[in-house]
């Protein structure tokens, strides 16, 4: 249970989120080449949680960061164990549930809306989840349109591995020998995303440069990079919802254009009301303090993933630097989420978690029929294989 946070966020169902490297680490393991010998005993342990009920999901920023593997092999590897092991189950885009915090921030704070803002579905299924917010699964159509499967068990079944064999692929990405049709026939521009994220560390890294020359104290720091994060971060949200609700920002903090400052106190409460920006907050103020230490990239997907992992997860696993930061901020105490450090550390956090007797063990997030202790599909000829089709089925592809 959160102990400082206004709201409790976390799943119903325990909920554990893995940094990359943890994911690297295991399919290691998987594959026979454990970095350290604990680490097999950390996979059967994740297997086993998982089968249980345990959640382990993924977010836009591992997509991301398995999509800059240049090694196809090493991705279908990385793919395989997490897409086994998650079963394609994803944390929400983040618009969707920055949305919600920030109508709940401006609930509490400003008293608009009126109501108290309704939790979204924070898991699901699918890159798409993760991206756009949305489901969109594959559907089986015939000669005569969309066959409707639900009243065909076997191909419900076999509709639910193609889902599953599909985002396996979508997580792996396309071979070298795809990539030119792809550009070609699709539009596929993987660079766009990192051009974006290259914009975003340049913000980052021009205020440090900025603070070389003009250092403050600690508290002052830390309104500052709020004040950027809401602005560069949040705007254009923060602008669509107060208009949606038809509230004057400066008039709900008590802006006097004649006093400065006088509205600071309430604007910084209203940000901190927000889980994600307040952990987002946190992280980078720690970076900007250590001016000896660049901004990269790493750090920057770091504090989008976490920002959000952290609020709504049961256990969090990030890597060394982050679970440092994260320990100065506090961040995982005030959400009530455990924060581990190593990995080796993992299995005894995963039998406390089973062991708590607060939670669903079971979960509507998926489609239909999911049972966690079968088999993710990750291999094309096992669909061959099952199609109903090919087994007598009066159904047609």
């Amino acid at each position: 249970m959160a102990t400082d946070c206004f709201l409790d966020l976390h799943e119903p169902t325990p909920t554990v989120y893995l940094d990359q490297w943890v994911w690297i680490r295991l399919a290691r393991a998987a594959n026979g080449s454990p970095r350290e010998a604990s680490d097999v005993d950390a996979l059967a342990a994740v297997r086993d949680a998982s089968a249980a009920g345990v959640v382990f999901p993924l977010s836009h920023t591992h997509y991301f960061e398995t999509s800059k593997i240049t090694d196809p092999r090493q991705r279908f590897d990385l793919a395989r164990i997490m897409a086994s092991v998650s079963h394609g189950r994803t944390l929400r885009s983040r618009q969707v549930l920055m949305r919600h915090q920030v109508l709940h921030a401006m609930y509490e704070c400003f008293g608009r809306p009126t109501f108290r803002p309704k939790r979204p579905q924070v898991l699901g299924f699918g890159a798409m989840w993760a991206v756009t917010g949305e489901h969109a699964p594959l559907a089986l159509y015939g000669p005569a349109g969309k066959i409707n499967v639900d009243a065909s068990p076997e191909l419900q079944s076999w509709l639910r591995q193609a889902n599953q064999y599909a985002e396996f692929q979508v997580l792996a990405g396309p071979r070298d020998e795809e990539i030119s049709e792809l550009r070609a026939k699709y539009g596929y521009q993987p660079e766009t995303a990192l051009q974006s994220a290259r914009s975003r560390l340049e913000w980052e890294s021009t205020y440090s440069q900025l603070l070389a020359s003009d250092p403050v104290s600690r508290p002052e720091l830390r309104v500052r990079v709020q004040a950027r994060e809401m602005m560069h971060e949040h705007s254009q949200l923060l602008t669509e919802l107060l208009a949606e609700y038809r509230l004057d920002l400066h008039r709900a903090v008590g802006l006097d254009p004649t006093k400065p400052e006088s509205g600071r106190k309430k604007m910084v409460a209203f940000a901190d009301r927000i889980a994600s920006v307040r952990i987002a907050v946190d992280l980078k103020t720690e970076l900007f303090r250590n001016r000896a230490r660049p901004w990269k990239l790493s750090a920057l997907h770091d504090i989008d993933a976490l920002s959000l992992a952290v609020p709504y997860c049961h256990v969090v696993v990030p890597d060394a630097d982050m679970a440092d930061l994260l320990s100065r901020s506090d961040a995982g105490q005030r959400s009530g989420t455990g924060i581990v450090k190593q990995l080796r550390d993992l299995p005894s956090e995963l039998q406390t978690l089973r062991s708590r007797s607060d939670f669903e063990m079971t979960s509507t997030c998926v489609p239909d029929g999911y049972d966690p202790a079968a088999e993710f599909c990750t291999d094309m000829d096992l669909l061959h294989r099952t199609a109903p089709w090919k087994t007598g089925s009066a159904a047609s592809p």
